[in-house]
């Protein structure tokens, strides 16, 4: 907790959130246990301790709120080995270097260091929840979506090219790796979600290990 100067303003102590990041995380927390339109500005402060007019200080209402919510995770995508590589050209060369084992290692790796962000479970149980009559949330699930897709097709491809894998449709190589995760992703954030104290990692952990040996023999020339 800040502690207060004799002028009577706050000081920060080390390791301290800012308000503004304590507003977001309030939010996330609020919107994934109520949905999004069951949560007001005056529940978020409460949640904060702050006063309601103080939110405007940082944000200008709980659409703009939202919209920073998507923008952390699509920020955490970024800053990924697979979202860098989106736009490298390097990026066949690294993952040739890699072969088809080291990949599919990278891979997970990705996936389960972005998944076990606590906010990040948070984040797809609001996604999910509010996909089908909240606009804003269609469309970034729409970006967001996409994004992986393309990365793994592209990738698939180029092991292909380099006959590191079986002659394919690369599309279909993605459709089929990725249903496993959406299958598991629904079934966590969807239809068991508050069922189990388990994070999506610890639930799915040695699943996705056992999907990603099967997937790879499947397609190893």
């Amino acid at each position: 907790m800040a502690v207060k100067r004799k002028s009577g303003r706050p000081v920060k102590v080390p390791g301290e959130k800012e308000t503004k990041e304590k507003i977001l995380d309030a939010a996330i927390d609020l919107f994934a246990a109520r949905g999004y339109d069951h949560v007001t500005i005056r529940d978020i402060a409460a949640a904060v301790g702050i006063k309601e007019s103080s939110i405007y200080k940082h944000y200008s209402g709980k659409e703009e709120i939202l919209g920073k919510i998507f923008e952390y995770v699509l920020l955490r995508w970024d800053q990924s080995k697979v979202g860098r590589w989106s736009d490298s050209d390097e990026a066949e060369a690294q993952i040739v270097s890699m072969g088809l084992d080291g990949f599919m290692a990278m891979a997970i790796g990705v996936s389960g260091s972005w998944l076990e962000d606590p906010r990040m479970e948070k984040i797809m149980r609001i996604a999910f929840i509010e996909l089908y009559h909240n606009d804003q949330v269609k469309n970034f699930m729409l970006t967001f979506f996409g994004a992986g897709p393309e990365f793994f097709e592209a990738s698939f491809a180029i092991l292909m090219k380099h006959r590191l894998i079986k002659p394919a449709d690369p599309k279909v190589l993605t459709d089929e790796y990725m249903s496993f995760y959406m299958m598991a992703l629904v079934d966590h954030f969807l239809l068991r979600y508050g069922s189990s104290s388990k994070s999506f990692v610890e639930e799915y952990g040695a699943r996705i290990e056992e999907h990603n040996e099967f997937f790879k023999n499947a397609i190893r020339p």
